[in-house]
């Protein structure tokens, strides 16, 4: 069975180890990067749980920006009455792909978001993710500018309808 909760910061570690092994060191998040993203956005601070053993996460930032680039992963250039969301992280243990860990967390994160009313939720993959954003309601907007950490990425984004945030 997995258990889907927000990390705590005790957990951080743990968290920074799988975002380590999921990404190239130089596309990776920072300790301090982490550390930003779990005081200021912890209630977007998704973990996958199985025995114990930490199979995932997803996080990222709030933000006014309509697409990603360079400067969402650096320094952390958000705005937390943005009205956008930018994830930052999706990454899930090796041994635990291809099981719906992934979705399970993306799941959960646009969710939140939704909840929040967030006009759109923006992101950066790499080609062969594009899939997998598409089947969770991300449209595809096209090569990113970034070039962060040596990978051609490509933007992602979901806009929900705005208007049934509005109606309710």
């Amino acid at each position: 069975m997995i258990e889907l909760r927000l990390i705590t910061e005790k957990e951080l570690e743990e968290a920074l180890r799988l975002e380590q092994q999921c990404y190239v060191p130089e596309a990776a998040a920072t300790r301090e990067g982490f550390r930003y993203r779990l005081e200021h956005y912890p209630g977007y601070f998704w973990s996958a749980w199985s025995g114990g053993k930490l199979l995932g996460i997803t996080n990222g930032i709030r933000t006014s920006a309509w697409s990603c680039g360079d400067e969402m992963k650096g320094e952390q250039q958000d705005e937390e009455e943005g009205d956008n969301f930018c994830i930052l992280t999706v990454a899930v243990a090796e041994e635990a792909r291809r099981q719906g860990v992934g979705a399970m967390l993306l799941e959960r994160l646009v969710s939140t978001c939704d909840r929040a009313g967030h006009h759109a939720i923006i992101l950066m993959c790499e080609r062969h993710l594009i899939p997998f954003y598409e089947r969770a309601g991300f449209a595809y907007v096209g090569e990113a500018a970034s070039s962060h950490g040596g990978i051609e990425w490509h933007e992602m984004r979901r806009t929900p309808h705005i208007m049934e945030h509005l109606t309710k």
